[in-house]
C-alpha cells in the first residue's frame, strides 16, 4: 500500500486545522487505497506554539519513508510545510497539490 504524507499547516487555528487533517485522512481511510501519514496527528504530543526543530526533523524522519507526499491546505504560509515540499522535491518524492 502506497504511504502518502499529508502537509497541511497547523499553526493559526490548531484545532481546525487538526480537523481539517483528521477529515482528510479519514476519508483516505474509507477510500482505502492509500495509507494516510500525517506528521500532526504523529507528533500531536508536541506543543505547536513551542520551538520546532526537533518536531521538523522528526517531520523530515517520517516523510523520508513515504511514497508521495500530499499537499493540502494553505501551505505556503507555513515553513513546516515549505519545509516538507523542497525535501520532498530535492529527494524525489512526488509532490501531488490538492
Amino acid at each position: 500500500m502506497k504511504k502518502v504524507y499529508i502537509v497541511h499547516p497547523l499553526r493559526g487555528d490548531v484545532k481546525r486545522n487538526m480537523e481539517k487533517v483528521t477529515q482528510i485522512c479519514q476519508k483516505l481511510h474509507q477510500q482505502g487505497e492509500v495509507l494516510p501519514v500525517s506528521p500532526l496527528h504523529a507528533f500531536s504530543f508536541v506543543d505547536p506554539t513551542g520551538p520546532q526543530e526537533v518536531v521538523l526533523a522528526y517531520c523530515r524522519s517520517l516523510l523520508l519513508a513515504c511514497d508521495e507526499l500530499w499537499v493540502h491546505g494553505n501551505w505556503q504560509e507555513s515553513e513546516g510545510c515549505k519545509m516538507e515540499v523542497d525535501i520532498a522535491q530535492f529527494v524525489g518524492i512526488p509532490v501531488v497539490f490538492k
